[in-house]
């Protein structure tokens, strides 16, 4: 039952008629429930198909802050041409959607009401595209951000969320009848993280990060306050997310967004002590980088969070995300913003966490291995034709001087 405090003594309520999408709307006291009137489940629909357009919309918000996160991350020599390239992907993205609904229809269906249909496919494929862009941003060409956007939106997530429906590869995964599950967009992050390691790891790192004797140099961002903008923009769109599970309004969401929330603060927390240790001060890239693993943590099964369960889920989550961008950078593998740790490892975390049971973790842990390869595949695939093309990355010359000239 989904509850609205209006007073002390007086309350608004909802319940779903058993059987049906009607529901009945009553006022709630101390003394009893008094109904005021039924919901059918016509108004259901339009309430769970505004849910849908809220959703996508929140997504592509997320997507935004993504980006702002990535530009406070970037030297200032490249941060504006980097934000267009940014746009490139999500455009690609959309174009990449369309063209798979337009040629495998199956796979992007024209969904309607309560499932939002294809515009969260295309919230859903922005949001990946502006991540694994992140991981090759400062040397990536417009052609390179562009091709991974229309295969994340084109290839990508349609197969990820076909798998994921009833009778999908994912959903097929069953030990001693636990099934696999993904509540919100856990195993979305980790398919992004998954494809800007392989990005990352073909496309090699930038130009100065490694010095003459190999060893790592840091390399600071432009704007640090607009990456925190962009990670508030990420914590206030995160429940966009649940959206895309396409099973319409709830009550239940309230609880979900309150458990998503606490989780990205214990990873706030976590980044603050992180920082402290690291590097004897506070560091508000680690701080920004904690958050979102946290937040991301907590996206496998907010459903079924409690309060305290979200902040351990997210704090364990940030601790393995800043451990995991401290053992990438010492093997030289340069990750400018962290999208890996956060969303790769993040990912990967809060799916085997939605587990609650040993069969259960072991079912996720399928799941996710299938998604990874798939992930990597695909990600190989793209960036490796790229390569061999030689329009993946930026010219040497460009790249000492910055995008901006």
């Amino acid at each position: 039952m989904g509850l609205l405090t209006l007073s002390g003594a007086w309350h608004l309520s909802s319940q779903i008629v058993p059987g049906t999408k009607a529901a009945v709307w009553c006022h709630v006291t101390r003394v009893g429930v008094r109904p005021l009137r039924v919901v059918d489940s016509a108004a259901m629909d339009d309430v769970d198909g505004l849910w849908a357009l809220v959703s996508g919309v929140l997504l592509l918000a997320m997507a935004a802050g993504m980006g702002a996160v990535i530009e406070g991350f970037t030297r200032r020599r490249s941060v504006s041409t980097g934000s267009g390239r940014h746009l490139v992907a999500a455009a690609g993205a959309v174009v990449g959607v369309f063209a798979t609904a337009a040629t495998v229809p199956a796979l992007v269906p024209d969904r309607t009401g309560e499932t939002g249909g294809i515009w969260l496919v295309i919230g859903s494929s922005v949001v990946l595209a502006i991540i694994v862009s992140g991981g090759i941003v400062e040397r990536g060409t417009f052609l390179a951000h562009a091709a991974v956007g229309v295969v994340a939106g084109g290839v990508v997530v349609p197969v990820a969320d076909w798998a994921r429906d009833p009778g999908g590869v994912l959903d097929s995964i069953a030990v001693s009848g636990v099934t696999f599950s993904d509540a919100a967009a856990a195993t979305l992050f980790s398919v992004a993280g998954w494809m800007a390691l392989v990005g990352i790891m073909v496309i090699g790192p930038r130009r100065g990060r490694l010095g003459a004797d190999g060893t790592v140099r840091s390399i600071p961002g432009k704007s640090m306050p607009a990456a925190a903008i962009g990670a508030v923009l990420v914590f206030a769109a995160a429940v966009g997310a649940i959206g895309r599970t396409g099973d319409g309004w709830s009550a239940a969401i309230l609880d979900a967004a309150e458990h998503i929330a606490i989780a990205g603060a214990a990873g706030v927390v976590v980044g603050w002590v992180f920082g402290r240790g690291r590097f004897g001060a506070s560091s508000t890239g680690s701080l920004i980088q904690g958050g979102l693993a946290g937040l991301v943590s907590s996206m496998g099964a907010p459903f079924d969070l409690t309060e305290v369960r979200a902040l351990v889920l997210g704090a364990i989550g940030a601790a393995l995300s800043l451990l995991a961008i401290e053992v990438l950078s010492r093997l030289k593998i340069d990750d400018p913003v962290g999208v890996v740790s956060i969303f790769g490892v993040g990912g990967l975390w809060g799916t085997l966490a939605s587990g609650t049971s040993a069969d259960g973790v072991v079912a996720q842990l399928i799941g996710s291995l299938i998604v990874a390869a798939w992930s990597i595949v695909c990600a190989g695939v793209i960036f490796g034709l790229l390569r061999a093309a030689r329009v993946l990355r930026i010219s040497p010359e460009v790249e000492v001087v910055g995008l901006e000239h």
